[in-house]
């Protein structure tokens, strides 16, 4: 009998600000299959996101001595790196909040069987409702991101670090971006023509077989 494989711990970040988001599309800048991303920014003083950073940097230390004692050949090489950074402004000076980036991508091989899975983040509403056509969310919306934590080792700059995989999103507050959506605020109603059978909607409706999270074997560092 095939034992079960146990399903990684998720984690949800409290409210943090968006800075770029990418999430009702992917990037492909520097991944062609594309990567969802949500950064947020934490105030230095925000209690839940230091108590946050404080127990994954515990899990990264733990992950770390267990891949060293594994691995002895890297224990006067390797060295860890953090998951999280400061701010900086146009000056170089910091800001005051903590960054934390979480990523998808949108498509990932397994590598056992060489199936490919098309994955998109869940995206639900304050009162925890999954959005099918969700709107444009753009920086500056407050969110809270569901996510999983992956050690990994780069032996290339000897670095041993988590990734922070991003599951869902839930929108607090939206700032959304660009669309018609965010057009049709900068007027009033008026009496006149409706549009009929051809006004146009926002959000994506298509509903295809996207998966959230991670295949049970695939490749890559997020």
């Amino acid at each position: 009998m095939t034992q079960k494989k146990q399903a990684r711990k998720r984690y949800v970040s409290p409210k943090g600000t968006a800075i770029w988001p990418r999430l009702n599309q992917p990037d492909t800048k520097f991944d062609a299959d594309g990567v969802y991303s949500a950064k947020l920014a934490f105030d230095g003083d925000d209690d839940a996101a230091n108590k946050l950073i404080a127990d994954l940097t515990a899990v990264r230390e733990d992950a770390f001595k267990q891949y060293l004692s594994e691995n002895p050949k890297f224990k006067k090489v390797a060295k860890q790196v953090d998951f999280f950074s400061a701010e900086l402004d146009d000056d170089g000076e910091e800001t005051g909040r903590t960054l934390m980036n979480f990523k998808m991508k949108a498509k990932v091989t397994a590598k056992k069987t060489g199936k490919v899975y098309v994955m998109k983040p869940t995206i639900l509403n304050a009162k925890k409702v999954i959005l099918k056509n969700p709107p444009n969310i753009g920086g500056g919306s407050k969110l809270k991101v569901s996510f999983e934590v992956m050690p990994y080792f780069n032996a290339k700059d000897k670095e041993f670090g988590l990734s922070l995989r991003l599951v869902a999103v839930q929108i607090i507050e939206l700032v959304e971006f660009g669309g018609g959506a965010a057009a049709a605020n900068d007027f009033d109603d008026e009496d006149g023509f409706d549009g009929g059978d051809g006004a146009e909607e926002s959000g994506d409706d298509s509903d295809d077989d996207s998966e959230s999270g991670d295949s049970d074997d695939e490749s890559g560092d997020y």
